[in-house]
């Protein structure tokens, strides 16, 4: 297997549902589904673009902070339709939103390709006057970016 360095840079929207609370704590959780376009550079070659669902869960504090997330993603090269395939695991450090995005499938090019890149998340209600704390339905817009490590099958 052939280690590269990734870079991940992406921004989208995402919807989250009705909040309801988390038994045994003051958290809520709330579903949620964001579209986002992403560029993949693997090694500094010609980027990668693709077209990427991400849908889970997260736990919201009672100050509208996601303590804690997960979400499946799947990812569509928008030249060729290949497929990426994984999960994220969203976590706060040091106070900065952050993300561990865990990679084990895919088609074309990204089959046998396994990896993780530590993201860095900034996001925030895609209006001014959005809410988080309501618990109603809110738009909601962000940023990912970050560098990891994919094994290619050789």
């Amino acid at each position: 297997m052939a280690q590269r360095e990734v870079t991940w840079v992406s921004g989208g929207f995402a919807q989250w549902g009705r909040q309801a609370p988390l038994r045994g704590s003051d958290m809520k959780i709330v579903g949620y589904e964001a579209d986002m376009a992403v560029k993949l550079t693997v090694d500094e070659e010609d980027p990668y673009y693709f077209r990427t669902l991400f849908t889970g869960q997260d736990e919201v504090a009672a100050d509208g902070s996601v303590p804690r997330g997960w979400g499946a993603v799947s990812m569509e090269d928008l030249r060729t339709g290949d497929q990426l395939i994984g999960h994220v695991d969203w976590f706060i450090e040091d106070g900065r939103d952050k993300g561990t995005m865990t990679f084990d499938g895919g088609t074309g090019p990204w089959k046998g390709v396994t990896g993780t890149i530590p993201v860095d998340l900034e996001f925030s209600t895609a209006e001014t006057d959005g809410d988080l704390l309501s618990g109603a339905p809110v738009r909601v817009m962000g940023f990912i970016e970050g560098t990891g490590q994919f094994s290619f099958p050789d």
